[in-house]
Order: C-alpha cells, then sequence, then structure tokens
C-alpha cells in the first residue's frame, strides 16, 4: 500500500471517530447542563476528558485534508509540506496541552 492510499485511509478512519466524538462531547455537555440522561459526574467526567481527543482527531483530519488541497494545488515539495503540516500539528497539540 502506499503513502497517499495509508493517509487517505487514515483520514476516513479519524473523521468517523471525529464524528462519533462530537456527538459523545454534544450529548454530555447536554446531559451536564440538564442533568438527564446521564449522572452528573458522568457527564461532567466524559465532557472534560473527551476533548483532548476531539482536539486530536481534529487535527489528523484537518492536517491530511490540507496536505491534499496543497498537493492538489501543487503548492511546495511534497515532503517539506508534510514536514511543515506535523510540525504546525504537533505545535497546536502542545499549545492545548498546555493550557489546559
Amino acid at each position: 500500500m502506499n503513502y497517499g492510499r495509508l493517509l487517505v485511509k487514515i483520514n476516513r478512519l479519524s473523521a468517523w471517530l471525529l464524528l462519533v466524538l462530537v456527538i459523545i462531547f454534544l450529548i454530555s455537555g447536554y446531559a451536564w447542563y440538564n442533568r438527564v440522561v446521564l449522572s452528573l459526574q458522568e457527564a461532567r467526567y466524559m465532557h472534560t476528558q473527551l476533548d483532548l481527543l476531539l482536539v486530536f482527531f481534529f487535527l489528523v483530519h484537518a492536517l491530511i485534508s490540507i496536505r491534499f488541497t496543497l498537493a492538489r494545488w501543487r503548492v511546495g515539495h511534497s515532503r517539506l509540506v508534510s514536514g511543515l503540516l506535523i510540525i504546525i500539528g504537533v505545535a497546536f497539540f502542545w499549545f492545548i496541552l498546555s493550557i489546559r
């Protein structure tokens, strides 16, 4: 399997996981606010602990999609663009960890 096909599969998997996490995040936020569906402790725990996973899968999905878009537009050398996007992703995730 080549590098492009692997990135497509990772991108699709991250999109599906992101969808599931957003739904859980919304339900836990609603349950936390209205005290229905889940207990207060469960809703608070889920809502506050899922944010890192949500950010991680968002970054994976967005950065792979940006890489494909830049390749389609023929912007830059592919390895340089990939390296810069990885650095940007790590920097953003580190920033989120530092403010958490």
